[in-house]
């Protein structure tokens, strides 16, 4: 389910993907863990910082610019999990 800021609840099909990226702090490389998903744009017409992905019970809150593929077919985003309240 994806949630827009404004509170409206969409049932979208995801595609989840979980790569190790690296991390460059001076010296020193390290890799962490990210979140990134891919949405349809036929059904999400703009994804924004700070909507929410519920997926399986595990809630994500987006952040940063979401990417979109040259065909303007498929969003990439990136998203955290969501704190609890």
């Amino acid at each position: 389910m994806y949630i827009t800021q404004a509170g409206v609840s969409l049932d979208v099909r995801v595609i989840a993907k979980a790569p190790d990226a690296v991390q460059d702090f001076g010296q020193t490389h390290l890799v962490v863990d990210t979140q990134r998903f891919e949405l349809m744009a036929s059904e999400v017409k703009q994804p924004r910082d700070g909507d929410r992905l519920v997926l399986g019970g595990t809630r994500y809150v987006l952040h940063g610019e979401p990417l979109i593929d040259r065909e303007r077919l498929v969003w990439t985003v990136s998203a955290s999990i969501w704190p609890e309240d």
